[in-house]
């Protein structure tokens, strides 16, 4: 007997879920298992495995979901009906129904479950944020290029900066959040540290060129995403983005981040973040 946890989406999201998966063996004491569910065709795939995980139980086999993916092809439509049916079969189906939101009661469940959802509020896993944190060390090291950032960011007192805007720019419901939160967040980050060197970290290399004129900064680019998070991670300060992938570089960091500013709008609510954060109320754009 044991609960499933859904993996799924982008790295920030599959850290909530896995983080959330180990607090719950941790809390109920069953047994928990993974379920990463990704496809040829999807934007993302699993990463959790390029870090030092201790749970890498799976509820289907990866031999057994290479065949349902048609092999190569890794397709969805198998994988998809052999896991409706092993629920159907042998789990109690655990929707979450508020995002952002801590929902005690799923850590109690006696009857094996899967779990599907999100599970993006610190509340459910910090208590093992010391272990979390030395399983979401990468194996690999950091790229020749890579280490030339660590070594500019050693060197000085270090914010990073992220901004997300590519899947979060569209006609209706704009997710990205304006350079006005960017403007204020650095206004009091400098009044609260001091001086410091900028590092940007950013989905739209362009747009910061483009278009940020707040400050000197250095932009990012020529690495990898994980390069990117962990450098992300190494920065002394954070100013992140209503984006899963920067909350978890600025929680992994020292200190949690150190000073950490973070965007308060739409579903990104209070409860998304460690309460120790300074959070600024803004709106996502128009």
């Amino acid at each position: 007997m044991y609960h499933v946890v859904r993996i799924s989406d982008g790295l920030g999201n599959q850290m909530f879920q896995y983080a959330f998966a180990y607090a719950l063996e941790k809390k109920n004491g069953m047994e928990v298992r993974l379920d990463p569910f990704f496809w040829g065709t999807s934007l993302r795939k699993y990463q959790l495995e390029e870090f030092q995980i201790t749970n890498t139980k799976r509820m289907v086999s990866k031999a057994w979901d290479y065949l349902l993916g048609f092999g190569p092809r890794n397709g969805r439509r198998f994988k998809d009906s052999y896991r409706q049916y092993l629920i159907q079969k042998k789990y109690r189906l655990i929707q979450e129904k508020e995002i952002m939101h801590y929902d005690e009661t799923l850590e109690k469940q006696a009857e094996p479950s899967y779990y599907l959802g999100f599970w993006q509020t610190p509340r459910y896993f910090d208590e093992y944020y010391e272990e979390l944190k030395k399983q979401f060390t990468r194996k690999d090291s950091l790229s020749s290029k890579g280490m030339e950032y660590q070594r500019k960011i050693a060197e000085q007192t270090s914010v990073a900066l992220h901004i997300r805007r590519t899947d979060y720019v569209r006609k209706e419901g704009n997710a990205a959040i304006g350079l006005d939160f960017y403007k204020e967040a650095l206004k009091r980050m400098e009044e609260q540290v001091g001086s410091f060197t900028l590092f940007i970290y950013t989905d739209d290399k362009q747009y910061v060129r483009e278009n940020f004129k707040l400050r000197e900064y250095v932009l990012v680019e020529g690495v990898s995403d994980l390069d990117e998070f962990e450098l992300m991670t190494q920065c002394s300060h954070h100013i992140v983005a209503n984006s899963t992938f920067s909350w978890w570089a600025a929680y992994l960091g020292e200190n949690k981040g150190g000073v950490v500013y973070a965007p308060c709008a739409d579903i990104w609510s209070e409860e998304f973040y460690p309460p120790q954060w300074n959070l600024i109320y803004t709106k996502t754009e128009e």
